[in-house]
């Protein structure tokens, strides 16, 4: 039976799906042109966030509760970006995908469902 070197690696897979996301919101809003301004304020804490949860995947390390609160931080942050951006009819009106995927690569499809309602 073979082990990872890393046990958190939901963590690292998280981590980089929030890189992947981060970079489609940017692109979105580039392509819309309103890549500027008070709106885009979640995207930074959000990529602030993802700095400093590389920085604790990258020590092997975690905080207590970690991906209950790496799930409060997404839907807020995801949240606030989205309603900010205009809801369905802004450019990033997926982004509400974010707490839905990292529900479901933390607390598997269990998860995801329940961010998906």
């Amino acid at each position: 039976m073979r082990t990872y070197d890393t046990p958190y690696i939901a963590d690292w897979y998280v981590v980089s799906l929030r890189w992947l996301t981060l970079l489609g919101m940017v692109v979105s809003l580039a392509f819309g042109g309103i890549l500027e301004g008070a709106p885009v304020w979640p995207l930074v804490a959000l990529v602030l966030w993802n700095i400093a949860m590389t920085v604790i995947a990258g020590l092997n390390a975690r905080m207590v509760y970690h991906r209950h609160i790496s799930m409060v931080v997404d839907l807020l942050a995801s949240g606030a970006f989205f309603w900010l951006q205009g809801g369905l009819i802004g450019p990033v009106a997926w982004a509400g995908l974010l707490p839905i995927l990292t529900g479901a690569l933390y607390f598997e499809l269990r998860g995801g469902l329940i961010f998906a309602f």
